[in-house]
């Protein structure tokens, strides 16, 4: 069942048979994102207040089929401005080393740890679980404090962010949860449409990556 040859009232019906992930699939995802998440809270950042969010597709409810790309950004509180993630680097490259010696991921068959240099920096590795066919690919940001419980972005956080003189861009894991927020809680239909959108591009751009 083609996008292009779908009739607009056949759309809904498109996205439903060809777009939504498999239940099965999803949920063999989302164990290996709850066996992360606990890696990370109880190996990496032990005793630190931290919240770990999955964002990007998989965190707002607009995944498509046989998507197995997952995006985690830790909030941490032990940044206090953006100025003070400087310390990045040295957080990277611990989470790296401790990654490769983790009993429980290693289980998951972990591959590939990498560092993820573009406008902001992270740390990305793959896992491969029993029973999907390719692997997991997880990136993990950490990220200056979670900013929807203080009601959004105030004057301050502004300030912050300039006097911090980065690159456009630098600091928006810091943002995740209310880019987040902003698509999770939209009606089915808008979610459908960003689906729609994204499985066009792909055709239309990336013929062969979905």
């Amino acid at each position: 069942m083609e996008l292009f040859y779908t009739p607009a009232s056949k759309l809904d019906t498109f996205v439903a048979k060809c777009l939504h992930p498999h239940k099965e699939c999803k949920e063999e995802v989302l164990e290996a994102v709850r066996t992360v998440k606990k890696f990370l809270w109880q190996q990496c950042f032990p005793g630190k207040n931290v919240q770990v969010l999955e964002v990007g597709s998989f965190g707002n409810g607009t995944v498509l089929r046989d998507s197995t790309e997952v995006e985690l950004v830790a909030f941490l509180s032990c940044f206090r401005s953006f100025r003070e993630t400087e310390d990045l680097d040295n957080m990277l490259d611990q989470l790296s080393k401790t990654l490769c010696s983790c009993q429980g991921l290693l289980a998951f068959d972990l591959k590939d740890v990498w560092l993820v240099e573009e406008v902001f920096r992270a740390i990305a590795f793959t896992i491969w679980t029993k029973n999907l066919e390719g692997p997991i690919t997880f990136t993990i940001m950490p990220a200056y404090r979670d900013l929807v419980p203080h009601g959004g972005p105030s004057a301050e956080v502004y300030v912050d962010l300039i006097e911090a003189r980065k690159p456009p861009g630098n600091f928006s894991p810091s943002f995740a949860k209310l880019q987040r927020s902003f698509v999770k809680h939209r009606p089915a239909k808008l979610k459908s449409l960003l689906r729609l959108v994204k499985h066009w591009y792909l055709k239309a751009y990336h013929p062969g990556s979905g």
